[in-house]
């Protein structure tokens, strides 16, 4: 055979880098003719600044980002000559997106299920490599070891779950690892009176949530490394999260709820990725625009510039109507009556809010697949789809569904998130979080500028999230305008001039009188910045960033600063945000040695937020120095002490054994204004004493503030807080505050075992549950300091000694009650199945 008249055709690299211009040289092949107006907006604003490492290009759902981010893709690998990934967030958008590219005539490689699909293209940088989020961030990712010069992220909007999931070891209840994990820390929630909670989430409660302090995980790393591996953690799905933490136990967090137990880095660790390195160009393409903060924490990158095209690509007419109703289960009968002949998907917060719509609707269940979700999409019947709590990675455009029901406030699915949110409550990040989820709910069948179709907001809290202006800030201008002029249909149906039917038949027929309506209005009503946190909350998540990246790479020291420094400058802005800061100084703190320092960041965090651990003193009271003036509060314990002295300790025994369920509540009641009254605090059982109001009312008188206590501790495991008898009634008791002290203002606390609340309830936004746990804890620090004014009273004023205690102590008003962990009674509202109807 000659070789030397083998047909070789050496392949001939483009040279072209611009997008335009590889735009024009491709062979169309689909539907695809022309670069829309938008799209060249984008590529304009993307060259313009391309050799910058960020940058975020903002474009509608459907407005043809797939095409742009392709372009850049190849326009990067014409440029560099080198890797450049596609990276989505599911295996469904991998296969869109190479469909696209097909499409279009742009040649890629695939990764997915650890297999390649012309992968010739990509090792040869010919095209870029469209894969997924869990293939390029897994711990064992194949593409760590290969030099990539270029990164176009998609979606990058709802990155976060997906690349956390990468970093974090998920063990379910019914993984053979749990119980022995979650025993670890079992001694330390029998000390701080959270034994109950700790069996609850054993026992696969899902209201359970338990956060394990650094200080205990840090003290049973080895252990906690030796049950992982001896349960196989280095096999399985285990393997790729597990490649990332098996050296930096010491630095993460655990979780443990009824659902599972999580084992996951307090921020992702993603600058130690060699993606994130100044050589690497980094494209990130998003439906809305995410804020600093929120690329901080997923990304670690504070500096992006941002590319956002004019035109109305992408900008779906999308109609929202607000149920209205007694209730919400008032409100779900009406969305099903209205959409009893039409194809619905529901979208509920939870598996058990989600079967309240089954029947007629049919919940998705995660091992069904893709398959179940476009057997529901090819459906042409009134079929009606639950899914719980999926708010990303299922899609169902045009006719697959054109009627999308809200049944419920959005929670997080990973337990940080669950903890973040609902447990200490850190209320930006919370609300950040919230409305990316909405935004990603409402994108699951509203996917071009061609869909249309209605949201219906069924869920009286998200209804009243939705049109709070502080919340709307966070979502996508247009979204802003199509809710407010939600807000006005609903008007006109109140008024008699619209009904509901006719609203949701016009614009699913795409009525000329709709669509009228909707164009000649919806662009006339006011948006907001959609970037809305303050500098001062971005400057301290860039410390916090800052802070965490030493940590995870041991410099142990400099993050015991960067933490300080941050707690410091957070605690007059946000208390709860500065406390969670300092329990990760103390880590820092107790890692590189100083212990003394550990202990006091450890206990200040505890005194803000009691859900975050205190951790064992054995040295005896941890004291602030300095000159003090005893408060109002201080002298009033100071009385009380020179009254009883060491009677109180001996007496708060007694109220601990009284602070328990069950059906004698009197005894509880008492216990409970007792332990105001040793707080310092004015504390009488107005109930009792004038036969109305709340059971328990503490008062500052000097800060014009109080709580208001009322005891629910006889109700049933299985149980729920109900309409009339115990939320209805604490409405009851605003109104009798209101008029007796018209110019204080009450914490409204429920004390009680935390129970879901009943669906048909409205609660109050700010109605607390408050377990007895906790109360026993506060008791247990007064107790800490009576022990110490009677050690060291006598050699010095008794007002100056008691100020320092409470102010070590964390008992001062109102962190004495802000401290305590609790729960917002609308985020434990949800309706329970049937069975729990005799709970109480």
């Amino acid at each position: 055979m000659d070789l030397s008249k083998l047909p070789i055709k050496p392949t001939k690299r483009s040279l072209a880098t611009s997008p335009r211009e590889i735009f024009k040289s491709l062979t169309l092949r689909g539907s695809i003719q022309n670069i829309w107006e938008p799209q060249a907006e984008a590529l304009a604003g993307w060259e313009k600044d391309r050799k910058a490492p960020d940058v975020v290009i903002q474009m509608n759902t459907g407005g043809g980002k797939t095409l742009v981010g392709l372009l850049i893709a190849q326009s990067l690998v014409n440029e560099t000559k080198g890797k450049v990934l596609y990276v989505c967030p599911t295996n469904q958008l991998v296969e869109q997106v190479a469909a696209k590219a097909a499409e279009c005539g742009i040649s890629v490689a695939t990764y997915m299920r650890s297999r390649w699909d012309n992968a010739s293209i990509y090792d040869t940088s010919l095209g870029p490599c469209v894969t997924n989020y869990a293939a390029v961030f897994n711990g064992k990712s194949i593409f760590r070891e290969r030099e990539i010069r270029g990164i176009v992220f998609d979606d990058a909007h709802v990155a976060g779950n997906f690349v956390r999931g990468q970093f974090t070891i998920r063990l379910s209840q019914g993984d053979s690892a749990f119980k022995e994990v979650a025993e670890l820390y079992r001694n330390h929630f029998a000390r701080n009176s959270q034994i109950q909670q700790f069996e609850d989430a054993c026992a696969g409660d899902w209201l359970a949530l338990l956060f394990v302090p650094s200080f205990e995980v840090s003290s049973n790393a080895s252990r906690l490394r030796k049950i992982l591996i001896q349960h196989g953690v280095h096999t399985g799905d285990h393997r790729f999260p597990w490649a990332h933490l098996k050296d930096q136990l010491t630095h993460c967090a655990v979780f443990i709820s009824g659902s599972g137990l999580e084992i996951t880095p307090a921020l992702l660790p993603v600058t130690a990725m060699p993606y994130f390195g100044s050589d690497v160009r980094r494209v990130y393409l998003t439906a809305t625009m995410p804020s600093q903060v929120e690329f901080l924490r997923t990304f670690g990158v504070g500096k992006v510039v941002r590319v956002v095209p004019g035109g109305k690509s992408g900008e779906a007419q999308r109609q929202f109507l607000f149920l209205r109703g007694a209730d919400d289960e008032e409100r779900r009968k009406g969305a099903l009556d209205l959409v009893e002949k039409l194809k619905a998907c529901i979208i509920a917060p939870s598996d058990r809010a989600a079967n309240e719509w089954c029947p007629p609707a049919v919940k998705f269940e995660r091992n069904q697949g893709h398959a179940a979700i476009q057997s529901f999409a090819n459906a042409t019947d009134a079929e009606k789809l639950a899914l719980a709590a999926r708010y990303d990675g299922i899609d169902l455009p045009g006719d697959a569904c054109r009627v999308l029901i809200l049944a419920g406030m959005p929670v997080g699915e990973m337990l940080i998130d669950r903890f973040i949110d609902q447990t200490l409550r850190i209320e930006r990040i919370r609300t950040a979080h919230v409305a990316t989820r909405v935004v990603q709910a409402i994108g699951r069948i509203f996917r071009g500028n061609t869909d249309h179709g209605a949201v219906l907001v069924a869920n009286y809290d998200l209804e009243r999230w939705l049109v709070d202006p502080q919340n709307l800030r966070y979502m996508p201008a247009l979204l802003q305008q199509q809710v407010k002029l939600g807000i006005e249909l609903q008007r006109m149906v109140e008024q008699g001039h619209a009904t509901l039917p006719d609203l949701l038949s016009a614009v699913l027929a795409g009525r000329k009188d709709w669509d009228k309506l909707y164009a000649d209005n919806v662009g006339s009503f006011e948006t907001y910045d959609q970037n809305p946190e303050p500098q001062w909350f971005a400057d301290l998540v860039a410390g916090e960033r800052a802070a965490f990246d030493k940590l995870w790479k041991g410099n142990h020291s400099g993050a015991a600063k960067e933490y300080a420094s941050i707690a410091e400058d957070s605690e007059a802005r946000d208390a709860r945000l500065s406390a969670w800061y300092r329990h990760w100084e103390g880590l820092a703190h107790s890692l590189a040695g100083d212990h003394t320092a550990a202990t006091r960041a450890y206990l200040r965090a505890a005194n803000e937020r009691s859900e975050l651990g205190r951790p064992v003193v054995k040295q005896g009271l941890v004291v602030v120095g300095g000159e003090l003036k005893p408060s109002p509060q201080a002298m009033r314990i100071a009385h009380l002490w020179e009254q009883k002295g060491n009677k109180i300790v001996q007496e708060i025994g007694k109220i601990k054994s009284d602070l328990a369920y069950g059906p004698a509540t009197n005894p509880v009641e008492e216990a409970l204004r007792r332990v105001g009254e040793l707080a310092g605090l004015m504390a009488s059982r107005p109930e009792k004493e004038v036969g109305t109001g709340p059971d328990v009312l503490w008062r500052s008188p000097e800060h014009n503030a109080g709580a208001a206590i009322e005891a629910k501790t006889n109700k049933k495991d299985g149980g729920q807080y109900r309409k009339k008898e115990d939320i209805g009634q604490f409405h009851d008791h605003i109104q009798w505050l209101e008029k007796n002290f018209p110019k204080e203002a009450f914490h409204k606390i429920i004390a009680g075992k935390k129970h879901y609340v009943s669906g048909d309830a409205n609660p109050p936004g700010d109605l607390r549950i408050i377990t007895l746990e906790q109360f026993q804890l506060l008791a247990d620090r007064i107790k800490e300091l009576y022990e110490y004014v009677g050690s060291a009273a006598k050699s010095g004023d008794v007002g100056i000694c008691v100020e320092r205690g409470i102010e070590s102590l964390g008992l001062r008003w109102p962190k004495c009650i802000d401290s305590l962990e609790s729960s917002l009674a609308i985020d434990l509202k949800a309706v329970e199945p049937s069975q729990a109807d005799g709970g109480d």
